[in-house]
């Protein structure tokens, strides 16, 4: 799948090596991301084109869409959730944990009740909610 949906295809284990590398000078504390560098390796040598590159989202027809984001997401930058909301502003909501983890759904009272909410009912939370972190992240 993440070989499909990236444009970030190097042609063989050299070129592989080569960004490894300077990754690790550019950000020599931050040691890379092993799931990262495992989904890249996957594709070095793909020869296909990639069927599902990023592109900037238009969502026209949908319900109300409910999206949660951890402020510290050991994973996924909580920028690329705003960033994803504010392409999408008209048919999204999105309601920060303002905790850590890469997981929201359980984390507190807070964001379990909004997604039961949403889909059982299919309301979503009003603009601006947040969830507050829980006294155990």
């Amino acid at each position: 799948m993440f070989c499909q949906d990236w444009r970030f295809r190097p042609k063989d284990y050299r070129e592989f090596a080569r960004l490894t590398e300077a990754e690790l000078r550019a950000a020599p504390h931050m040691r890379g991301s092993p799931r990262v560098h495992a989904a890249v390796a996957g594709c070095v040598g793909w020869p296909n084109e990639v069927n599902n590159p990023q592109h900037g989202l238009r969502i026209t027809e949908a319900p109300k869409i409910l999206m949660l984001h951890s402020l510290h997401d050991p994973a996924n930058h909580y920028a690329w959730a705003t960033n994803v909301h504010r392409q999408t502003r008209k048919t999204t909501v999105l309601l920060p944990y303002e905790g850590a983890g890469h997981s929201v759904y359980g984390r507190s009272d807070c964001t379990r009740d909004a997604v039961d909410d949403y889909l059982t009912e299919l309301k979503a939370p009003s603009a601006g909610s947040r969830c507050t972190p829980a006294a155990k992240n």
